[in-house]
């Protein structure tokens, strides 16, 4: 079903103002990607932060002296942004859609991000999204995404306590990773308790079909499987206490990527943020 972003767009502008506030394992995802960032800035000029939200990337990342550019198509998002990046010469804030960065010359940025909404809430368009931040890559690619399996999962549970059994949109999200808001007539059922009591569109990805994607585009993936899925099996309760202190949660953070890395490289990843992270350069570079 096709995306309408103008309603996307107000969604995302309702969202703003609690971007920056962590919730459940949002904090142990977000600290995930800094290390995978961490390990890629040698040699990097130029960065595209590519729905970058009220700045939690691109701005830390400004103050270090990269020149990065800002990208989000949400206004509010954009303002927020600008706002926290007052006295900064070196990042510049566009407006634009994912789908579509023409903007920009192909292998123009060294480092591109795409991380968390970008991509997966263009719907049947997140396909688009992928290869446009693929395109204007001219070294290296991160970009997270919604992994299917962790979606079936909250899918499943939601259906269960919201029409007591096991609506079509479960098995929508088990076959193609597929969601919109009008697909079914029990989808705005299961919207409810989210921002606006809606959830628009959404494509969730299997680590194979992401990496494939990837690999048409040109490009050599050197990592693509779950983020933080330790955080998933620990459960509410072992991350709420990690949350608490401070050298806990470092020591955690490691654990988890660990965890990713040597016991289940393909697992569910954080059940808040994008549990699918995928880090690829360009082939022959």
């Amino acid at each position: 079903m096709q995306v309408n972003f103008d309603r996307e767009r107000a969604w995302w502008d309702t969202k703003a103002p609690k971007e920056d506030h962590d919730l459940a394992d949002e904090a142990i995802n977000r600290a995930l990607r800094w290390r995978e960032v961490e390990r890629h800035l040698a040699g990097v000029r130029t960065i595209l932060d590519v729905g970058g939200g009220t700045g939690a990337f691109s701005i830390p990342l400004a103050r270090r002296g990269f020149a990065v550019t800002h990208l989000d198509f949400s206004p509010t998002m954009l303002e927020v942004a600008r706002q926290k990046a007052q006295g900064l010469s070196n990042i510049r804030f566009v407006k634009g859609n994912a789908i579509d960065l023409s903007l920009f010359p192909d292998r123009s940025f060294d480092l591109v991000l795409n991380m968390d909404g970008a991509i997966s809430f263009c719907g049947v368009h997140a396909e688009q999204a992928i290869l446009e931040s693929c395109r204007v890559t001219g070294r290296t690619l991160i970009l997270t995404v919604s992994h299917r399996a962790c979606m079936v999962a909250i899918w499943a549970a939601s259906s269960l306590a919201v029409v007591g059994r096991l609506a079509p949109a479960v098995y929508a999200m088990l076959d193609r990773g597929a969601w919109h808001q009008d697909m079914y007539p029990e989808n705005p059922e299961l919207s409810k308790g989210c921002t606006q009591d809606y959830m628009g569109a959404l494509r969730a990805f299997l680590p194979g079909e992401l990496k494939e994607i990837l690999e048409r585009a040109g490009m050599r993936v050197l990592r693509c499987g779950g983020l933080g899925s330790l955080a998933s099996l620990c459960g509410q309760e072992a991350i709420d206490r990690v949350l608490e202190d401070e050298s806990l949660f470092d020591a955690f953070v490691a654990l988890c990527e660990r965890f990713d890395g040597e016991i289940l490289p393909c697992g569910p990843g954080t059940r808040q943020r994008a549990g699918l992270i995928a880090v690829a350069e360009r082939a022959g570079k």
